[in-house]
């Protein structure tokens, strides 16, 4: 499957979404509509990783879809951590999240899972 989605572990502090070319915008779509049904069965903030450490290339549409992840979030939906973003991307990160990637924002790089449970 290109685009997984599921708990870190029986604890569901966060939601782990890995990334694997080739993948699609529908793909990404679903994704994120599985990200709200986990989230609606929990009743506290839930952070999200997008793990892109498998993936260099994205789809027509995606930069949108990546940039509407924190346009239109669940009410509970905690930071996005993002992990393994290529250098093309990284350095487009702040138009893409519109300059809300920073460690006080919504939207956080990562260079480990483990940031996600210790984000300090």
């Amino acid at each position: 499957m290109p685009i997984t989605v599921k708990w870190n572990d029986r604890s569901k502090a966060f939601i782990e979404s890995r990334f694997q070319d080739p993948w699609s915008l529908d793909q990404f779509i679903e994704a994120r509509k599985a990200w709200y049904r986990m989230i609606k069965s929990v009743d506290y903030s839930v952070p999200i990783l997008l793990d892109l450490r498998e993936t260099n290339t994205a789809p027509k549409g995606a930069l949108r879809q990546f940039n509407a992840i924190h346009r239109s979030p669940h009410p509970r939906q905690g930071h996005i951590y993002i992990l393994g973003m290529n250098a093309i991307y990284e350095k487009l990160s702040a138009h893409l999240f519109d300059g809300v990637v920073d460690p006080g924002k919504s939207v956080i790089l990562v260079d480990s899972i483990e940031r996600v449970l210790n984000p300090e």
